[in-house]
C-alpha cells in the first residue's frame, strides 16, 4: 500500500481529497451536483486517473500548467462561494431535497411544445437515414459511419445530437414532484425511453448518449430524489462498461495491428486514454518545442462558434484566420486523441486573463442559476442549470459554450418553459400599453361623468 502512494504522489493525494469531499458530502447531506462540488470531483477523479501514467504519453506536468490547471479550478470555485454568499446575504432559500414550480404553469402546453424539440431532432434523425439507409446502429458495418470522416452523416450532427435536449424536456415533466397532470406524466415518461433508445439507434457514439442518460440522471436527481455516493459508484461502472462497448462498435481497438493476445490491454487501456489524453494535449499545448508555432490568439472572436457555426460562418472564420477547428489540430500529441480541457479555449480566445476571469465568471453563472432553482416559476432554470452542470463533466473533453447544439438546446429550453408559463417571448411596445391605458382611462372617466349627470 505505501509503495503505491510513493510510485504515484500526485494521484494518491488526489485521490485523498476526492474521498474526503465524498465523505463530507455524505455526512452534512451535500448535493454532488452542487457547481463547485461537482468541478473539484471531476478535476480530481480524471487527474488523478491520468497521473497513474498507464502511457508514456501521460509526462509529468510543466509547472505553467500546474498554474493554468490550479488556477482556473481556484478562480472557479471562489466564484462558486463567492456567489453562495451573496445569494444566502440577500436571504435566499436553500434549495430543497425535490423541486417544484412556484407559480401556474401549463404541463399540457409544456407537453405538446417539446415536440418541436422532437422534430428538431428528428429531422437529423431522418437525415442519417437518407445517407446510410437506415439507423446506424442497424447498418451492416455501424464503424464505417462512426470514424467521424463521413462529411454527409456529420452534416445533420446539430439536429440528430440534441436528443437529450429533448430527453430534458420530457423528463421534467415525467416527476409528480414538478408536474401534477398525470397523463403528461406517462406520456412523457414514454418519450424519454423512446427518445434515448432513437438517439442509440440513430448514431451510437458514446458522448452523443451519455448525454441523454446524464440529463436524466440530473433531473431525476432534483426530481425524485439525491443519489448517493453508493449510486454514483454504480453509475460510474456502467458508464465505463458501456464506454468500451460502443467502443467496441466503433472498432477502435480492432484494427490489423492489435492481436487477439492485446486486445484485453487495449480494452482496459481505452477508457483512460480518453481521460488522461486531455491533461497531456494541456501540458502540450502550454510547453511546445521551439520550433512548433504557437497558435493564433483568436481576439475572442471563435470563443462565439457556437453561434457563429450556426449562422454557417463559423468554419469560414476558422479557414481564414488559420484557427484550429474543434478537433484542435495544432495541440495533438498523440493522432486521434485530440480533446483538451476548456482552459486551452479560454486562453487562446482571451489570452492569459481568460484562464482565471473565464472560470470565475462561469462559477458565479452556474451557480446563481443553480439558486436560483429553488424560487424558479417554470423549469427553465432547472433545465438550464442541468445543461451547466453536463458542461462541468465533460469541460476535460470539449468547452461547452463552443458548441453549437447547446445554443440550439437553450433556446428550445426558453422557448417552451416562457410560453408554457403563458408569457409573451417578445416585450409589449410601450406605446400600444399606453394607448390601451389611455384608453381605459378615459372610458372609466366618461363613466364617472355620466353618472353625475
Amino acid at each position: 500500500m505505501m509503495e503505491m502512494l510513493f510510485a504515484y504522489p500526485e494521484s494518491s493525494v488526489m485521490f485523498a481529497l476526492a474521498i474526503v469531499a465524498l465523505v463530507l458530502i455524505s455526512i452534512f447531506k451535500e448535493d454532488f451536483f452542487r457547481p463547485s462540488t461537482l468541478y473539484f470531483l471531476v478535476q480530481m477523479v480524471m487527474l488523478g486517473v491520468s497521473y497513474l501514467q498507464f502511457l508514456p504519453m501521460m509526462s509529468d506536468f510543466y509547472y505553467s500548467t500546474w498554474l493554468v490547471w490550479g488556477g482556473g479550478m481556484f478562480c472557479f470555485l471562489v466564484g462558486c462561494y463567492v456567489t453562495d454568499f451573496a445569494w444566502k446575504s440577500a436571504g435566499g432559500p436553500p434549495l430543497q431535497k425535490k423541486l417544484e414550480v412556484h407559480g401556474e404553469y401549463n404541463w399540457v402546453c409544456h407537453f405538446f411544445l417539446s415536440f418541436s424539440a422532437f422534430a428538431y431532432f428528428f429531422v437529423g434523425v431522418l437525415g442519417v437515414i437518407s445517407v446510410t439507409g437506415n439507423l446506424v446502429l442497424l447498418t451492416d458495418n455501424p464503424s464505417q459511419w462512426l470514424t467521424g470522416k463521413d462529411n454527409d452523416v456529420l452534416k445533420y450532427a446539430d439536429f440528430f445530437t440534441s436528443g437529450a435536449m429533448v430527453v430534458g424536456l420530457f423528463a421534467v415533466a415525467s416527476f409528480k414532484s414538478m408536474n401534477p397532470v398525470r397523463w403528461v406524466r406517462y406520456a412523457s415518461r414514454f418519450m424519454v425511453l423512446f427518445t434515448i433508445l432513437l438517439s442509440f439507434a440513430t448514431y451510437p457514439s458514446r458522448g452523443i448518449n451519455m448525454l441523454c442518460l446524464g440529463m436524466f440522471m440530473i433531473l431525476f436527481n432534483y426530481l425524485r430524489g439525491r443519489f448517493s455516493w453508493r449510486s454514483l459508484a454504480v453509475v460510474t461502472v456502467f458508464v465505463v462498461i458501456f464506454f468500451v462497448g460502443v467502443a467496441s462498435l466503433k472498432g477502435q481497438y480492432g484494427n490489423s495491428d492489435i492481436t487477439d493476445s492485446k486486445i484485453a490491454k487495449e480494452v482496459a487501456l481505452l477508457p483512460y486514454k480518453y481521460v488522461a489524453n486531455n491533461y497531456w494535449n494541456l501540458d502540450y499545448a502550454f510547453n511546445r518545442m521551439s520550433d512548433i508555432p504557437e497558435h493564433d490568439w483568436t481576439y475572442g472572436i471563435d470563443a462565439f462558434f457556437g453561434v457563429t457555426h450556426l449562422m454557417h460562418i463559423g468554419d469560414g472564420l476558422q479557414q481564414s484566420f488559420g484557427w484550429d477547428t474543434p478537433f484542435n489540430e495544432s495541440i495533438v500529441k498523440y493522432p486521434g486523441l485530440n480533446t483538451i480541457p476548456y482552459l486551452w479555449d479560454a486562453y487562446k480566445d482571451f489570452g492569459l486573463p481568460g484562464i482565471f476571469l473565464l472560470p470565475f465568471f462561469f462559477g458565479v453563472l452556474f451557480t446563481f442559476c443553480y439558486h436560483k432553482m429553488a424560487v424558479a416559476k417554470n423549469p427553465f432554470m432547472l433545465l438550464l442549470s442541468a445543461t451547466f452542470m453536463m458542461w462541468i463533466i465533460l469541460w476535460n473533453f470539449t468547452t461547452g459554450y463552443k458548441q453549437s447544439m447547446y445554443w440550439v438546446w437553450m433556446s428550445f429550453f426558453f422557448f417552451v418553459c416562457t410560453v408554457s408559463s403563458g408569457r409573451t417571448i417578445l416585450p409589449a411596445d410601450p406605446e400600444v400599453v399606453g394607448n390601451e391605458v389611455d384608453t381605459k382611462s378615459t372610458s372609466t372617466e366618461c363613466e364617472v361623468a355620466v353618472s353625475r349627470t
